[in-house]
């Protein structure tokens, strides 16, 4: 591969491989996550880039590296970008060890539908709301922001409304030809905080807003003022299941606010998604696991009560059939039983491995 442009050359090729990022280290082998496992480009095919190549790479994917930032006291840059027909890259530069890398996650260009996602019906239905708040939670690289666009997708083709987005940085493209309208801004492009975006959202004639992460008090308290003021609100969050996206929120506030938050949402959540990606048992690619907390009188009690967060999984099990919630252990079961996802597997990811390998019916 020519240097000039090798980092198009290696973007372009972990989309061949279907991989979900591009891994490049001064004077280290390029690896890619392919499936959700780490493939080594061997030194003979890609040999590991110097110092001087991982620097024109960065200089090559963002002109700010030319305009206005020092390269030897840049420490960390975040932004987007894009080869075209090919996807759009979710690109973070680092400083490693004094030396630099870069990570790039491949956004496809296309919006997935529902369908190719695998999502169940009710993800559909909780899109169609028309207020309050809906949280998507789980790890880095769990697929939060594309199950959050995917929904966002689906209302703009089928509503007239104005969605306005606060992203670091924008990832998905919505187009113009649709029902709604998507005003996406960015962070340190176009606004300097969440905060700020969500703040300035209040006066931009929001349908819905679309928050790339509740990370902080600020943010959080303008989710909740916007779902109150009867707008739909989606947001993400790092938790793992749906009774800790309520924590990781409430944590946000003082303890002596806690009462008057957990009423608050007790009254605005809508519904709570927390995902997982699993290795396909055929190996050919990765399935969605979700657990799906849909607030129904029953988990709205208990969400008033503290004491009784814990009670809200059950909840949420014997609420299958009527709302559509789910835990993971059940998600994980099905898909266990309908041959997806190995045993094996399932088990590893499982919230409550022992009672899991009960409802297994295993040893």
């Amino acid at each position: 591969m020519a240097d000039n442009h090798l980092i198009d050359e290696l973007l372009k090729v972990a989309c061949k491989n279907q991989a979900s990022d591009l891994i490049v280290r001064t004077n280290d082998r390029v690896r890619m996550r392919i499936h959700g496992a780490i493939v080594t480009i061997p030194s003979e095919r890609i040999a590991p880039p110097s110092r001087e190549q991982v620097i024109e790479m960065m200089h090559h994917l963002s002109s700010d590296l030319d305009s206005s930032l020092n390269i030897d006291s840049l420490q960390h840059l975040d932004f987007h970008y894009e080869l075209e027909n090919t996807a759009r890259f979710r690109i973070h530069i680092m400083r490693t060890q004094n030396n630099f890398g870069v990570v790039a996650r491949v956004i496809p260009v296309e919006i997935p539908s529902f369908e190719a996602l695998r999502l169940p019906d009710v993800i559909r239905e909780l899109a169609e709301y028309r207020n309050g708040l809906i949280f998507v939670g789980g790890a880095t690289g769990s697929g939060k922001s594309t199950t959050m666009a995917t929904m966002l997708n689906h209302v703009i083709q089928h509503r007239p409304v104005h969605a306005i987005t606060i992203e670091d940085p924008i990832e998905f493209g919505y187009g113009i030809n649709h029902q709604g309208t998507v005003c996406q801004r960015e962070i340190g492009r176009d606004v300097g905080t969440f905060a700020q975006g969500m703040h300035d959202a209040m006066r931009e004639a929001p349908d819905i807003i679309v928050v790339g992460e509740a990370r902080d008090r600020p943010v959080a308290q303008a989710a909740l003022q916007a779902a109150e003021t009867g707008h739909l609100v989606m947001s993400t969050v790092h938790a793992t299941t749906a009774t800790g996206v309520l924590q990781r929120i409430l944590a946000a506030f003082s303890q002596d606010e806690h009462e008057a938050v957990r009423k608050r949402l007790a009254d605005n959540v809508r519904a709570i998604i927390v995902q997982k990606l699993l290795p396909l048992k055929s190996g050919n690619g990765r399935i969605v696991a979700l657990e799906i907390m849909v607030r129904n009188s029953v988990i709205k009690h208990f969400m008033l009560d503290a004491e009784r967060w814990r009670e809200i999984p059950r909840a949420m099990e014997e609420s299958r059939t009527l709302y559509g919630s789910q835990t993971f252990d059940q998600h994980l079961q099905q898909l266990v039983e309908e041959d997806l996802v190995d045993y094996e597997e399932a088990l590893a990811n499982a919230v409550k491995q022992e009672d899991f390998v009960m409802r297994m019916g295993r040893d």
